[in-house]
């Protein structure tokens, strides 16, 4: 007498379901928790009035950042979002140019710890180098200390971590969603082919 061999699916596909979820989500949480604290370390911090020098390279958008809440070398920072009378200026430390301001096309924010800001300037430069950044608020004019940020990428990081992050959490909770499914359905299968025993043609009963 001929015997059907039955394959069942194996559970530990739902193991491996779970732990794409899991690790979907968990990537997600660990993406944004220890990529955005950071996204800010790479701007260059400077309290205004005053000046930096900079080593800033062509082809590059530098974006400068008005730090609403901001510490620098340990002092506390914090004013009510406004550059009202301050005028700033980027020239090539090497020769006699001005770097053109500009609003930003796109507002960038950012909240990570100590430090808020959000974008108010941008320029690029024509050639890689030092230049100095300089703002005041003139002869006539007094006004607080406040904390500009300056550097690139900035806007373009925080996309690619939350971009990134998404994709990973939707990829993993649909793979795991598709394989706990096609596992249920064959397991499913496989009972009721066990319940309901096919016959063989040929076969005669004795």
């Amino acid at each position: 007498m001929s015997k059907a061999v039955r394959v069942r699916t194996s559970w530990w596909f739902y193991v491996l379901a779970l732990a794409l979820f899991v690790g979907g989500v968990g990537y997600f949480f660990y993406d944004l928790w220890h990529g955005l604290p950071h996204i800010a370390d790479s701007l260059v911090q400077i309290v205004v009035p005053g000046e930096a020098q900079l080593n800033l390279r062509h082809g590059q958008d530098y974006t400068v950042f008005l730090e609403a809440r901001s510490v620098v070398s340990g002092k506390i920072y914090s004013t009510d979002d406004s550059m009202s009378g301050l005028e700033c200026k980027v020239s090539a430390s090497s020769r006699d140019e001005v770097i053109p301001l500009l609003r930003p096309g796109v507002s960038t924010t950012y909240n990570v710890g100590r430090r808020s800001g959000r974008s108010v300037l941008q320029f690029r430069v024509p050639q890689d180098g030092t230049y100095k950044f300089a703002c005041g608020y003139g002869e006539a004019t007094r006004g607080p200390e406040i904390v500009l940020a300056v550097g690139s990428g900035v806007g373009q990081g925080i996309l690619r971590i939350v971009l990134t992050g998404l994709l990973v959490l939707f990829g993993g909770i649909g793979s795991s969603f598709v394989i706990g499914l096609a596992t249920f359905l064959l397991r499913h299968q496989a009972k009721s082919r066990a319940a309901s025993p096919s016959q063989f043609p040929g076969a005669t009963n004795s």
